[in-house]
């Protein structure tokens, strides 16, 4: 059974988001691996994903009652035909896809044995998964903006084996 934990972000946050997506888009390419559309590129130095990250930190450590730390991180500018084929984010643990632009049309599915899920979307939604979960984005019918985040467990240092 798919268990993804669902929250908000802070819609001025969302909206910082938003504004810094559409100024910096321009210089974007389009072909990270299954995405189709516009994207950032992978860890792009922008200083919102830090604000996500802070938000994550929160949010999972309060659910899951473990530290996690950030792996790689994204943002996806998606235009009318964009997609992204179905593919899941291992080796990382957990991931999370912020909806900061939402479309009507709710292209965002999860897949589990033969079975797709769509998910009604709402700018600032923030959604949390097991990474190992298969995911796509059905063909935009209008703009469509997230962030991926992609979290891998922290370990504390005392329990490191230092040889």
């Amino acid at each position: 059974m798919l268990e993804i934990l669902v929250a908000s972000i802070n819609p001025v946050l969302n909206n910082k988001i938003k504004d810094y997506v559409y100024s910096e888009k321009h210089k974007w390419k389009e072909g990270l691996y299954n995405v189709k559309a516009l994207t950032s590129g992978y860890n792009p130095p922008y200083k919102f994903f830090d604000e996500l990250y802070d938000f994550s930190y929160e949010t999972l450590k309060k659910h899951t009652k473990k530290d996690w730390k950030k792996s790689c991180w994204w943002a996806t500018y998606y235009s009318q035909s964009d997609h992204c084929d179905p593919h899941n984010h291992q080796p990382e643990t957990l991931s999370a896809i912020a909806i900061v632009k939402a479309a009507s049309t709710n292209p965002l599915y999860f897949r589990e044995n033969d079975k797709e899920y769509d998910i009604k979307e709402h700018d600032g939604m923030m959604l949390f998964f097991d990474s190992k979960y298969s995911h796509g984005v059905r063909e935009c019918k209008e703009e469509r903006i997230t962030c991926a985040l992609d979290f891998v467990p922290k370990i504390p240092k005392d329990s490191r084996n230092i040889n």
